[in-house]
């Protein structure tokens, strides 16, 4: 493959690897685009993992707030072969599209047109998909449409959270980037356009994340590895609002109230819910530090007796 001269699109942690497996393919990543800098509370200044990336190798970089006319021009002013978009974060101007050579490719983790949008992982999560994938194609002006190129599927595991998706799918599409970008020089889409099977994963609401105990055990357990990340699945358990951040399940029939405390101890923590029991791993209280079920078996905290106490042991 002779060398590109490639605009690229990206932001968070798991841009970077197909960032630079571009750059190790021999092409020549002439400018990265990325989101801005943002401050903590206490002033400190964060930048994306793209922009950092960017600094250590010393590759040119810009982080425009926004597409105005100045930005866009000055991106303009040199020519691309093709720009390359994964999880930057907002959407391209067309005048962009329509500026490289053989257009701009996303790699959008899903297999489009089913869970087009911003939160693809985490809605085939919590609608308890067992397969999901990644779909390299071809961009045009509307959202996560256009040509599809390349497509690969993956198995869901129940061991699977949101973020273990995420690099599983990042691995496999980078090991396929260099097919990926043959195949859209030659004009080898898998079809002209993508097909009628539309569906949506609209960005995640922090009202998303909460939860109560009627629900289905298995429900549950997908909306708390859905949002493990961010925005983490809420729930109130014997009066304390609690953060689950990892939890597995067991399908039992039961007739306990839903919420109340099967097991406690510091091997398992198990609450009952509809068709069994959720049985959780790491959790966070208001204000306090993310804990092991372990954690907080050995602490002397209040809730730790409320637990014990439900289960009439203290």
């Amino acid at each position: 493959m002779k060398s590109l001269k490639i605009i690229f699109f990206g932001s968070p942690y798991y841009s970077v690897p197909l960032l630079d497996k571009t750059i190790e393919l021999g092409h020549d990543v002439s400018l990265v685009v990325s989101q801005g800098t943002t401050k903590t509370r206490r002033g400190k200044v964060i930048k994306t993992s793209v922009h950092q990336f960017c600094e250590e190798k010393n590759i040119k970089y810009i982080l425009p707030d926004q597409f105005s006319d100045p930005v866009t021009k000055e991106i303009m002013s040199s020519n691309y072969d093709l720009g390359i978009i994964y999880a930057y974060g907002k959407l391209v101007p067309i005048s962009l599209i329509e500026h490289c050579k053989y257009g701009i490719m996303n790699l959008h983790c899903s297999l489009l047109p089913r869970y087009r949008g911003a939160a693809p992982i985490q809605h085939a999560l919590i609608n308890g998909e067992e397969y999901t994938g990644y779909t390299f194609f071809r961009i045009n002006e509307k959202l996560d449409e256009g040509n599809i190129i390349l497509q690969e599927r993956y198995q869901i595991l129940k061991s699977d959270n949101c973020s273990s998706i995420q690099d599983s799918l990042t691995e496999l599409a980078v090991n396929n980037l260099s097919v990926a970008i043959n195949r859209l020089i030659q004009g080898e889409f898998l079809d002209s356009d993508q097909p009628d099977e539309i569906s949506y994963a609209n960005k995640i609401q922090k009202e998303d994340s909460i939860f109560y105990w009627d629900l289905d055990v298995v429900t549950i357990f997908n909306r708390i590895r859905a949002l493990s990340t961010w925005p983490v699945a809420r729930t109130n358990l014997l009066g304390e609002d609690i953060k689950i951040i990892d939890a597995n399940y067991i399908q039992q029939d039961h007739d306990m109230a839903f919420g109340e405390i099967k097991a406690f101890s510091k091997d398992e923590l198990l609450v009952s819910a509809k068709g069994g029991y959720i049985s959780i791993n790491k959790l966070q209280l208001e204000g306090k530090k993310i804990i092991t079920n372990r954690d907080l078996f050995n602490s002397n905290s209040e809730f730790k007796d409320r637990l014990l106490n439900n289960l009439g042991l203290n």
